[in-house]
């Protein structure tokens, strides 16, 4: 059923007389007016995507300086290298250990305080002498470990360690997973795409399942699938429905599932027919739930903050979710700036949202998330992080939020 979702958009439409993209036929944006060609996504959104071609181009000239090398720990020594950097010894070859893998290997070999070993490296002043410190604690604990046990250590070619695990980890290439995608969802683009060489994750927009769900409002609404992989063990393969909201960019990572979600760590056998198979039965088990997940959204302005001021609601949610003060002070900016016409858990939603896309990765994917589990709060829990907000003080904001 390969390309099933891009050829029945009928499954995503709320009514029949919805109209498609109404909201952005009539968007201006710093790169015109209107859809991009063929499409039913504003031009502004349009030219923040790539396509699966020029992702995959970049992954595949990763993926040819790569190596995986599985090798006995007796095999494995800790050395000094030429330019007096710590490195690994495998039978001759050399590897300089980025910063996670060489937390990996701290960890699994059991270095005595393993955040030692992470920390002489990262000294400014870091020399050949900080490294033969090194060494020492490395062999010491390799020499402690059974001599016949397999390591996998993911390397490239110009001797970097980008992962140390155990044989039992189970490698699922990036391109192999884009590979997937693309089968399933030829027409999509990748949107707020982030990572690296070795993690990728982002979203798959839907070009054309962006319409008019009939409210009167501000935007228009879509679908994506919020998906990851890493190559090096940071976090499994995984992939969810979102929605986006046209007139912000915006995404909102919605973890309702129908039937198998896809959640697969990266361990033991992993058949790859298999997982493709189910790849597709999450694809299409998915993404006919997409226009319920836009009707929940809307329906969170009925859910209104009553006499709290926002401040002390964004505060509670910024207790509740453990924000950094950096963090709670964007998400009110933002709802300040952008959304302040919804006093609601709409505006608190879409505030939310949108401060994830001024930190970093990860917390971009946390802010989703947090957003995303929004959708289906219930009226009474609501109700009591109002209530609790009405009882915030002063000096709960001051613990909250930075100075003004």
């Amino acid at each position: 059923m390969k390309g099933w979702i891009m050829s029945h958009y009928e499954k995503l439409s709320m009514t029949a007389d919805a109209d498609a993209g109404s909201f952005v036929r009539e968007l201006k944006g710093s790169t015109g007016t209107g859809f991009e060609k063929k499409t039913h996504v504003h031009k502004d959104w349009w030219a923040t995507t790539i396509s699966y071609d020029d992702a995959m181009e970049n992954l595949q000239r990763s993926a040819e300086e790569r190596e995986d090398i599985l090798e006995p720990v007796k095999n494995i020594r800790a050395v000094v290298n030429e330019d007096g950097e710590f490195a690994f010894d495998v039978q001759g070859r050399e590897f300089v250990p980025t910063d996670w893998s060489l937390q990996q290997f701290s960890i699994r070999s059991n270095v005595p305080s393993s955040t030692v070993i992470q920390k002489l490296r990262l000294q400014e002043d870091f020399d050949a002498d900080d490294a033969a410190i090194m060494v020492g604690l490395a062999n010491n604990a390799l020499r402690r470990l059974n001599q016949d046990k397999i390591y996998r250590m993911r390397t490239y070619t110009d001797g970097t360690c980008r992962a140390f695990v155990t044989d039992r980890y189970a490698p699922i290439d990036n391109r192999w997973y884009l590979e997937q995608l693309q089968n399933n969802l030829p027409e999509g683009r990748l949107s707020h795409w982030r990572g690296d060489e070795d993690t990728i994750f982002g979203n798959i927009l839907l070009p054309d399942t962006i319409i008019d769900y009939g409210q009167s409002d501000d935007s228009d609404y879509g679908g994506m699938m919020s998906i990851g992989n890493c190559e090096i063990g940071k976090r499994r393969i995984q992939q969810v429905p979102s929605l986006f909201r046209s007139i912000c960019l915006n995404g909102c990572i919605w973890g309702q599932v129908s039937g198998s979600a896809i959640k697969k760590r990266h361990i033991g056998n992993i058949d790859l027919v298999e997982l493709g198979g189910q790849i597709t039965a999450n694809i299409n088990e998915q993404l006919p739930l997409l226009p319920m997940g836009v009707r929940k959204l809307l329906e969170l302005r009925e859910l209104d903050c009553l006499d709290a001021t926002m401040k002390s609601v964004f505060a509670a949610v910024a207790m509740e979710n453990k924000f950094s003060k950096n963090e709670a002070s964007e998400v009110l900016s933002q709802w300040a700036h952008n959304e302040s016409q919804d006093k609601n858990l709409f505006g608190v939603v879409n505030s939310i949202t949108r401060a994830g896309q001024v930190f970093n990765n990860q917390s971009w994917v946390k802010f989703d998330q947090i957003g995303g589990s929004m959708l289906d709060m219930s009226e009474s829990r609501w109700g009591g992080l109002v209530s609790r907000a009405k009882t915030l003080s002063d000096k709960d904001f001051e613990k909250v939020y930075l100075a003004a």
